[in-house]
């Protein structure tokens, strides 16, 4: 029973202090579907979108007329370069970019967020006498990245989400005849 109590209350403060487990999305979408498509629609990153979508209980669409809205990916880039050299002239550290263009469109196929760039930027060192070992390091790190780059895309969707909501909102109002206080007569 001692125990029981004390695994409650550490259960207990540590969700109150905020912590979560990593790779777990703190974007909140209040949105009901959207589609996604790329160059490459089985890779990779639009696995990763797809999959944040739904742990955000986001549907994915089959077809854009379908969706809420589009995710629209182009342009994705995957570099590796070096950015120091040892004193044997081998690669010390490289520096890994991952970036990928993107546009956000309503039902309608009208775009709603101009062409932006997600990326980011890692670097690590790299150690010839381990090179298996590095080799799953920059995998894991590509990994890494690449959930910060669906992070960005899904902070610009929810974003936008919430000026469209807001928006019609907006017209009605302005729609509405102004009275100076006295009644029609």
């Amino acid at each position: 029973m001692k125990k029981l109590i004390i695994a409650f209350i550490t259960t207990t403060l540590v969700s109150a202090c905020g912590w979560h487990l990593r790779g777990s999305s703190g974007v909140a979408l209040d949105i009901n579907s959207v589609f996604v498509t790329a160059e490459d629609s089985y890779g990779s990153l639009v696995s990763s979108l797809k999959q944040s979508l739904a742990s955000n209980q986001v549907e994915s669409a089959a077809k854009a007329s379908d969706a809420q809205y589009s995710v629209v990916l182009s342009n994705e880039k995957q570099d590796r370069r070096t950015v120091s050299v040892g004193n044997n002239a081998f690669a010390a550290e490289y520096e890994l970019t991952l970036s990928v263009d993107y546009v956000i469109q309503d039902s309608a196929g009208n775009i709603i967020s101009a062409k932006s760039t997600a990326s980011s930027f890692r670097a690590y060192d790299f150690d010839r006498d381990a090179v298996v070992a590095k080799n799953e390091e920059e995998r894991l790190i590509l990994s890494e990245m690449r959930n910060s780059v669906v992070q960005q895309i899904l902070r610009r969707l929810r974003f936008v989400s919430q000026a469209e909501a807001v928006k019609p909102a907006v017209t009605t109002e302005q729609a509405e005849p102004e009275t100076d206080g006295k009644a029609a007569s």
